[in-house]
C-alpha cells in the first residue's frame, strides 16, 4: 500500500501532466497522462454529471481528453485543501482551477476531486465534483451550441428566474 506522501506525489505528477496538455498535444502525451491510471479505472474528467458515462480504461481517457480539449483545457491547478487517507488509498482535494475555454480564461473554478489508488499507486477512480454551468455557458457563447436560452446568454434573465420558470413549466 503506497504511503500518503507517495499518493500526494502521484496526484501532483498527474496534475502537472494534465496542465501541460493542449488540444494540439500528441497521442503520446495523452497516453503518458493515461498511464497514471490503472487499466480498469473509472474516471470522470469533466464532472460527476457524466455519472452514467465514465471513461473505464486508458484508451477511453485519451478519447475523452481529445474530445474535451476541443472546448476546454486545464491551465493551472490550485489546491485549497487536501486530505489523503493512507489506509483507504483515497484522496480528497478541494481546488480552484484555471481553465481555458475557447481562448477565454475561467479563473478560480471550484472543483473537488475524490480519487482512489491501487496497490501500485495508479489512480483507480477519479471523480471530479463541480457545477459546470459557467463552463457550459462559455462553450455555448463560443460555439452557439448548448442548453441555455437566448435570454440567459444575453443576460436579460437571471439564472434563478430561469430555473423557477423551468420548474413551473414542469408542473
Amino acid at each position: 500500500m503506497p504511503s500518503a506522501a507517495a499518493l500526494e506525489n502521484r496526484l501532483n505528477t498527474l496534475y502537472s501532466q494534465y496542465e501541460s496538455l493542449r488540444p494540439e498535444s500528441s497521442d503520446a502525451d495523452l497516453e503518458k497522462f493515461a498511464s497514471l491510471f490503472s487499466d480498469n479505472c473509472t474516471v470522470f474528467l469533466k464532472s460527476m454529471r457524466e455519472a452514467k458515462d465514465p471513461a473505464v480504461n486508458r484508451q477511453a481517457i485519451v478519447a475523452v481528453l481529445r474530445e474535451m480539449m476541443k472546448d476546454q483545457y486545464l491551465e493551472k491547478r490550485k489546491v485549497v485543501s487536501q486530505l489523503i487517507n493512507e489506509q483507504d488509498s483515497r484522496a480528497f482535494v478541494e481546488m480552484e482551477n484555471r481553465y481555458n475555454v475557447h481562448s477565454k480564461v475561467l479563473e478560480d473554478f471550484p472543483e473537488t476531486l475524490v480519487a482512489t489508488f491501487d496497490d501500485e499507486g495508479l489512480v483507480n477512480t477519479f471523480k471530479l465534483y463541480s457545477c459546470r454551468s459557467h463552463l457550459v455557458m462559455m462553450i455555448q457563447a463560443a460555439t452557439g451550441e448548448g442548453p441555455y436560452s437566448e435570454e440567459i446568454m444575453k443576460g436579460t434573465v437571471t439564472m434563478s428566474t430561469s430555473i423557477v420558470v423551468m420548474i413551473v413549466n414542469i408542473y
